[in-house]
């Protein structure tokens, strides 16, 4: 039976690498082993203590700043146009925050991105993305409610789905078929002409009405500072305005769907926000909305299959949490990775419905191998031009080429690891993205590595056994494999597959006697030329198995 009962003892070694393997995008042995001594709540509350980033905001390639905040609205330099390099730069920035950050913040940051999706070209500058980002990152410990409200006024999102043009005379049905179809409650099964259960296209002619009038101006779209000028109260984070001469005064009355409820028209700035806050809470009442947002939050964190068993035991109890503390996700995301049901203790055989049932996703596979190899990243204020170049060339153009590209979904669906049913995070693995995937970063880093402006991102995996302090007996080929086993995967591989990486990969068809030799003879003369082809050898062959490629 699945379970929402709490795991309240040590976590230890296994338990931990797969909660920060599902949690964060670093995962370092030393995280590991810390984690390992915590129990669940302690480790959740540990990963949701957010700290401000650092550098706060994107630099380009000199160093300079150049988006003002409401908290740093002084800057370097200020550029007019879309440059690839400056339109992109909080790619880079967003990605090295990821990847050097010990919590739950840019996961659950990317997982809002999955449910109120934008896509990052122009007419959207690079204003209104970096600060679409940055509510994203405000609500990553906040409400999901707040931020439908906020997201509708944000002007990134009024850009792409054309919400800005919506007029009195002429409502624009996109944003408002978006809200519903895929950031909210969904359709549900079509039961009638223009009927899909949870609403009808009655419901989103009157949420369009709801919608007109918000819109942006020349300033919050394009000028660095002048957007500040439109600051959210709360976020600070600048925000779109409403024209009450574009906003359709009456009153908008919806369908069964929706109790027959009626919103009352406004005519104000004031008014007309408090009728589009009245709009969401109307949707976020329905139960249906909670269950969406926790099936969700599901497929991410825990895995694809749904089954009745897990929406009665498991989605309809963390719907109820989500719903009852109005919809803020903390609560109900530590209930969800606190759960026995998460770490595969509900039931007799542990270890087989959730441990290892996810595809990592590229960002996951690319982010992680980085942080777990302790690939070594230079300080961003001190070179971000090598950040951007390796950020760009290496993890962003590959993890493209894999079916995801960071920020850009190719539909207002998103993208099919997450949203495509009912494979899911299978999608993933494409006969084009499972070679890229097993050879084109790995291959790269144990040969010659990276050099982006005088920093070399490079393995060496010798240097990285010696030293590293996570291999107890490097001489020992057993204890060598099984540290490596414990590091990358989630399992201890059995049999031909044991016999394939010791043997094979690791050994090369010598005994284990001359292995030891091999190893003794290194620390001896500190030439590491007959370990290094043996240790390359292993790494690729276990980041290039089906082993490494879940999660």
């Amino acid at each position: 039976m699945a379970s929402l009962n709490p795991k309240t003892e040590v976590l230890g070694y296994y338990k931990a690498a797969h909660l920060l393997r599902r949690a964060c995008y670093k995962v370092t042995k030393s995280m590991i082993n810390s984690y390992a001594t915590k129990t669940p709540e302690q480790a959740l509350n540990d990963l949701f203590t957010f700290t401000a980033p650092n550098p706060p905001t994107p630099l380009d390639d000199f160093g300079n700043t150049f988006i003002p905040t409401a908290a740093q609205p002084s800057v370097t330099t200020i550029y007019n146009g879309n440059a690839d390099e400056i339109r992109f730069s909080h790619k880079w920035w967003w990605l090295y925050q990821a990847v050097t950050t010990p919590t739950i913040e840019y996961r659950l940051t990317y997982w809002l991105h999955i449910l109120f999706i934008t896509r990052d070209e122009a007419p959207i500058t690079y204003l209104a993305n970096f600060d679409y980002l940055e509510l994203l990152r405000y609500h990553s410990n906040g409400s999901l409610k707040d931020l439908a409200i906020r997201i509708t006024k944000n002007p990134a999102m009024l850009k792409f789905l054309n919400n800005e043009e919506s007029h009195k005379d002429s409502p624009n049905q996109n944003y408002a078929r978006e809200f519903l179809e895929l950031f909210t409650i969904l359709k549900g099964e079509q039961v009638g002409a223009a009927d899909y259960t949870n609403y009808t296209d009655h419901d989103v002619q009157q949420a369009a009405r709801v919608f007109t009038g918000f819109t942006t101006n020349s300033q919050i779209n394009g000028s660095p500072t002048g957007r500040l000028n439109y600051l959210d109260t709360v976020t600070q984070i600048p925000t779109g305005t409403i024209v009450p001469s574009m906003h359709d005064t009456g009153n908008k009355t919806f369908s069964y769907a929706f109790n027959y409820t009626v919103i009352t028209g406004a005519s104000t700035a004031t008014g007309i926000q408090q009728e589009m806050e009245n709009f969401v809470t109307m949707v976020f009442n329905k139960p249906e909305t909670a269950k969406n947002y926790c099936r969700r939050l599901y497929r991410y964190f825990l895995g694809r299959n749904i089954t009745e068993e897990i929406e009665t035991d498991i989605i309809t109890p963390l719907a109820n949490t989500l719903q009852s503390n109005n919809y803020n996700i903390v609560p109900t995301v530590k209930q969800l990775l606190m759960s026995k049901h998460f770490y595969d203790e509900d039931d007799t055989l542990s270890g087989d419905e959730v441990i290892g049932a996810l595809v990592k996703s590229p960002i996951d596979l690319f982010l992680q191998m980085i942080s777990t190899f302790e690939i070594t990243i230079p300080n961003y204020t001190s070179n971000p031009s090598s950040i951007k170049d390796f950020m760009q060339k290496v993890i962003l153009n590959v993890s493209k080429n894999c079916s995801l590209e960071l920020f850009r979904p190719t539909t207002v669906n998103g993208y099919s690891g997450y949203t495509s049913g009912p494979f899911y995070d299978m999608n993933w693995i494409t006969t084009t993205a499972l070679r890229i995937r097993y050879k084109d970063i790995i291959e790269r880093l144990v040969g010659n590595g990276y050099t982006y402006l005088n920093h070399t991102y490079i393995l060496d995996t010798v240097a990285f056994v010696r030293n590293s302090g996570h291999f107890t007996n490097p001489a020992n080929a057993a204890t060598l494999i099984q540290d490596f086993y414990d590091l990358l995967f989630v399992a201890t591989p059995q049999g031909d597959r044991h016999a394939y990486f010791l043997n094979n990969a690791l050994l090369g068809g010598l005994t284990a006697i001359n292995w030891q030799n091999e190893w003794n003879n290194y620390i001896t003369t500190n030439n590491p030329s007959s370990v290094k082809i043996a240790l390359n050898r292993l790494v690729i062959a276990m980041v290039q198995s089906p082993e490494y490629q879940v999660f």
